[in-house]
């Protein structure tokens, strides 16, 4: 009896740590699996071996020289997303796009603006580029510096390039804006992720120095940068936006609005809402912002208006589009509404906003062939009455796309 109780102990035993071995397995083939399936370096093999994703032909739109307009954009067909540049390998300004990095567009010259970088040792890009709508070509304004040149200036602030004069390139999002009384462009962020033990030890040895991170702001008349000598607030990875009626930048943290007045920040309102990866535009017909998107992916959106103390959660009944976060965003100053750019598994829907009525309408027929991922770089371009959106799958060439609505 205690012969056959010891056998059926030990093949139970057995059983139990073989099944309990198979599923410890399991899950860990799957969490790797799951995490190599999302790992950027797997996506690009599978691009090799599939193909582009972007298959999406150009469409000719004839360059004009001077001006911010070209007549020719009025005959692209509307409510469809076109593709309207494409760099190539002989152009004389190419990039990758920086997912990280932020936009604003110049409604003087009719440009579309972008500044940041992915950093983390792979990226030393602190450029600033420009897209002219009306002769389709891209221009910047110095090559970017080495990290070589990175250092830190008598004042405690980090510089680069030959002469210390431009910022570090860093993450941006949507902290980056187009001062329209300036006429300058105003980055409120800074470099965090390249503080040593980060992503690596990249600024040992000269992070240490750093005194202050200012708002940097590049005019556009000298195309020169210089930093503001007030109060800094980074706004990375939140949202910011220009107030176009009053001629002030503003920017959105989730326990503090601020106003950037005299080169300095100051504290106006008390709370948005807790999340990152946020992004934020001006409604100029009704004078008051729309912040959307968050890390954790709620459906809501929140209304600011100047003088209030905090955002609200506007209560939006009916449909409302799948929560998102670090998306392109923009507000179309003709129609009076929010455009949003929301990521599916194979392709990326198009939906508008409209502040009065408080609802949500998804745009039939204007899927985007792709998901865009992380992506700050849309744009209304009032002069040619469209939206601008700089998009490409990761390891494929920049392009731009054009939406008439």
């Amino acid at each position: 009896m205690l012969t056959w109780l010891w056998r059926g102990g030990r093949l139970y035993l057995i059983v139990t740590g073989l099944v309990f071995n198979l599923v410890l397995v399991s899950a860990a083939t799957y969490l790797l699996s799951a995490r190599v399936a999302e790992h950027w370096r797997w996506k690009q093999l599978v691009r090799w071996w599939e193909g582009p994703a972007d298959r999406t032909a150009t469409t000719v739109v004839e360059p004009v020289a001077g001006g911010a307009a070209n007549p020719g954009y009025a005959r692209l067909p509307k409510g469809k997303w076109v593709k309207i540049h494409q760099q190539q390998p002989d152009d004389a300004v190419r990039f990758s796009r920086q997912r990280h990095a932020g936009s604003a567009f110049d409604r003087r010259r009719g440009e579309l603006l972008l500044f940041g970088s992915d950093t983390h040792g792979r990226n030393w890009d602190n450029a600033v580029y420009r897209f002219s709508m009306s002769r389709l070509q891209w221009s910047r304004s110095y090559p970017p510096d080495g990290p070589e040149t990175y250092r830190v200036n008598g004042e405690g602030i980090p510089v680069a390039g030959a002469n210390g004069d431009h910022p570090w390139a860093m993450h941006t999002f949507d902290a980056v804006m187009y001062d329209q009384e300036q006429d300058a462009l105003i980055v409120a962020s800074y470099p965090k992720h390249l503080k040593p033990g980060r992503f690596g030890n990249w600024m040992k040895g000269v992070w240490e120095g750093i005194r202050r991170h200012p708002t940097w702001i590049f005019d556009l008349k000298s195309r020169q940068w210089h930093y503001a000598r007030g109060k800094a607030v980074d706004f990375f990875p939140y949202a910011t936006a220009y107030d176009s009626t009053r001629g002030v930048a503003v920017g959105f943290q989730p326990y503090g609005i601020y106003e950037f007045r005299d080169g300095s920040w100051n504290k106006v309102g008390r709370q948005t809402y807790y999340a990152y990866h946020t992004n934020a535009v001006y409604d100029s017909g009704r004078h008051r912002f729309m912040i959307y998107g968050a890390n954790d992916k709620r459906d809501a959106i929140y209304v600011y208006v100047p003088g209030d103390n905090r955002a609200r959660e506007m209560p939006t009944p009916g449909v409302r589009p799948p929560g998102t976060q670090h998306q392109p965003m923009a507000y179309h100053e003709r129609l009076g509404r929010v455009v949003v750019l929301i990521d599916g598994a194979d392709r990326a829907s198009t939906w508008t906003y409209d502040p009065s009525a408080d609802r949500w309408q998804r745009i039939e027929g204007a899927d985007f062939p792709f998901p865009v991922g992380m992506d700050y770089m849309m744009q209304y371009d009032p002069v040619n009455d469209l939206l601008v959106l700089v998009a490409s799958p990761q390891g494929e060439e920049t392009s731009v796309w054009a939406l008439r609505l």
